[in-house]
């Protein structure tokens, strides 16, 4: 599929304990792949400098439960079933400074139109205690298309 005129994004919004969060991520065809493109702000923490793992998910919405947190979300986009960090929704981290995050990159694990309807969630920063399973997911957005 081959849709230069189209390119997807994510709006994405904090969990109850992250309510600042903001954010968008942009997929866009180019070449064999996709150019992503991510900018946050309001990334919690005391420190000036933490990187927040970040991922697209199986999923239906971004809906808060009552308890705040985002219930609909599944596990990693893995259509292959490849082991961390080989899964197609694996994305580099954020590295946050000051709460505010930029970064462009470029991917051939997904053409941005196979991600539609799925979900960019942002985890809470990397701790020693969090490293292997990416802890709380305190944002998301839902990938949908935009035609230029």
């Amino acid at each position: 599929m081959n849709d230069n005129n189209a390119y997807w994004v994510a709006n994405i919004t904090g969990d109850i304990s992250s309510p600042n969060l903001k954010g968008i991520a942009y997929f866009k065809p180019f070449k064999d792949g996709t150019m992503v493109e991510v900018e946050v702000s309001g990334l919690p923490g005391y420190k000036n400098y933490q990187l927040f793992p970040i991922h697209v998910h199986d999923g239906q919405n971004c809906d808060i439960s009552k308890t705040g947190t985002f219930d609909n979300v599944l596990g990693h986009y893995n259509p292959t079933g490849e082991n961390h960090p080989y899964h197609a929704g694996d994305m580099p981290v954020l590295f946050s400074n000051n709460g505010y995050a930029y970064m462009k990159f470029y991917t051939t694990r997904f053409k941005a139109y196979e991600i539609e309807n799925k979900l960019v969630i942002i985890h809470e920063p990397v701790t020693n205690e969090n490293a292997s399973s990416f802890g709380r997911k305190i944002g998301c957005g839902k990938v949908q298309k935009y035609n230029m």
